[in-house]
């Protein structure tokens, strides 16, 4: 739409000043410019008002966008019950550690003597209370080791000791770089808080630099796993895909894309967003059926092996009932028949069978939409969904495939929000980072997987030179 007002506003810019007419002709030719130009006109205005109302319910938008004025998620709430705990609710506890777990144990008695002068008799077994802290210091833990050189006296060929394995060479261990990895995804600490709270909470001082480094060095380690994991995407029975800009420093261009399945969600952040991202991800002929917006880049994949989201259908939808005229009955009909469509699944209403009535009607407002002429970004878009026609209803034919793509959406927010907090990234291996940690980060989240004892293997792996653990995730044991 943006392209359009664009043009539509060099075309009338291009018209330049009409000349004063001078015979009846020339004053006919100058109303027929002055109309065309006014119509040029009253093109532009509609089509930049109509960028002025966009928000997040009628736009890809997010919500933060969508200023004072919108309301908030509390005043949305549909639910009218109080937060938190309902009645009835059981409750949850932390459960006492067994006394074999008890650091220390101290006795509580009450005072000898009562008020009155007589004596108080302990009776009874005593009521357990157990209290959780920290130690004053968390001393980090340093290792020196001496390195010998030695020379043959055969040959004289000189011989070098070597570290013992899962030692790295620099001065950060391998916990040491794993919890600065889990630190600036998981936790979405910029570089400098982590230095800080290493500096504060552990006595481990190191520079800004050295943390950036030591966020290379995680990113360097994951590279085998999650390039495993991003091979195994294409095989797949059903992937979710979506892309939001990322940015970096010095104003050019950056996309973070995320490719998510049930058990498994990875990254990439690249300087483009065109169609060769996709590829690398999923393939040119992905096996899997590919859940996503109506963003060109996945054109190529076909529409039987596709599932179009239809929260951003009815976002579309909405944009096209705010328009005046036959083109807002238009959109009106098509979001009636989207709300439609969702409360039936809410009621249990699955398969093609039951919905044929809908998707006639669904047909059949699109086709209407095609063919009017009032609104010619209005019969783009119906248009278009004729075309892609078999990824609207795919999630009818297959049950496992939903009708959103909320799945990716929701793994985009935790990186959005890193980018908020930290800024965007200044380089190739910030990057690098950014997409196979969170890769690592989501993934075991998704597996119930520790992550900081994942990242500590992987890293141990990468010093050693041996195979990392796997992302990828695996089936489970028959029988």
């Amino acid at each position: 739409m943006a392209d359009q007002a664009s043009g539509v506003a060099g075309e009338v810019s291009a018209l330049g000043e009409v000349p004063k007419p001078a015979t009846l002709a020339e004053c006919h030719q100058v109303i027929d410019t002055l109309s065309g130009q006014l119509a040029a006109l009253q093109q532009t205005v509609v089509v930049l008002s109509e960028r002025l109302a966009l928000n997040s319910r009628n736009s890809s938008k997010p919500p933060s966008s969508d200023g004072p004025g919108g309301g908030n998620r509390a005043q949305r709430r549909a639910s009218a019950r109080k937060r938190g705990a309902q009645k009835g609710h059981p409750g949850a506890w932390r459960e006492l550690l067994p006394a074999s777990e008890v650091d220390s144990v101290q006795r509580c008695t009450p005072p000898a003597q009562c008020e009155c002068g007589g004596t108080v008799v302990v009776r009874g077994a005593p009521q357990r209370h157990q209290v959780f802290d920290l130690p004053p210091v968390i001393k980090p833990v340093v290792d020196e080791y001496k390195l010998y050189a030695g020379v043959c006296a055969g040959c004289g060929q000189v011989h070098s000791a070597v570290l013992p394995p899962g030692v790295p060479r620099g001065q950060i261990g391998a916990r040491a770089l794993a919890l600065v990895g889990m630190l600036g995804t998981r936790f979405q600490m910029p570089q400098m808080k982590i230095r800080d709270l290493l500096a504060q909470l552990m006595g481990i001082d190191f520079s800004v630099g050295a943390i950036s480094a030591a966020h290379g060095k995680v990113a360097q380690a994951l590279a085998e796993p999650v390039g495993q994991a991003i091979a195994s995407l294409g095989q797949a029975a059903v992937v979710h895909m979506d892309e939001t800009h990322y940015g970096r420093e010095g104003g050019s261009g950056h996309w973070v894309w995320a490719a998510v399945q049930q058990r498994l969600a990875l990254y990439s952040v690249l300087p483009s967003r065109a169609r060769y991202v996709v590829h690398n991800l999923i393939g040119e002929r992905p096996a899997a059926i590919v859940v996503s917006d109506r963003y060109a880049a996945y054109g190529y994949i076909d529409a039987q092996r596709r599932q179009v989201c239809w929260a951003h259908l009815l976002r579309d939808f909405n944009r096209i009932a705010q328009r005046a005229g036959q083109a807002g009955r238009i959109g009106a009909r098509l979001l009636g028949l989207g709300y439609l469509m969702f409360r039936w699944r809410e009621r249990g209403k699955t398969g093609a069978e039951p919905f044929e009535p809908l998707v006639r009607r669904m047909r059949r407002a699109l086709e209407r939409g095609a063919g009017q002429t009032q609104c010619p970004r209005t019969a783009a878009t119906c248009d278009n969904l004729l075309k892609l026609w078999p990824a609207l209803w795919t999630f009818l034919r297959d049950e496992a495939v939903p009708p959103t793509n909320n799945s990716a959406e929701q793994a985009l927010r935790a990186i959005v929000l890193k980018r908020k907090i930290s800024g965007p990234t200044r380089s190739r291996r910030g990057d690098e980072f950014i997409a196979r940690g969170f890769s690592a980060a989501e993934t075991c989240r998704r597996q119930g997987r520790d992550l900081l004892d994942y990242l500590h293997k992987t890293v141990i792996a990468w010093i050693d030179g041996t195979t990392a653990p796997t992302l990828t995730p695996q089936p489970a044991p028959s029988g």
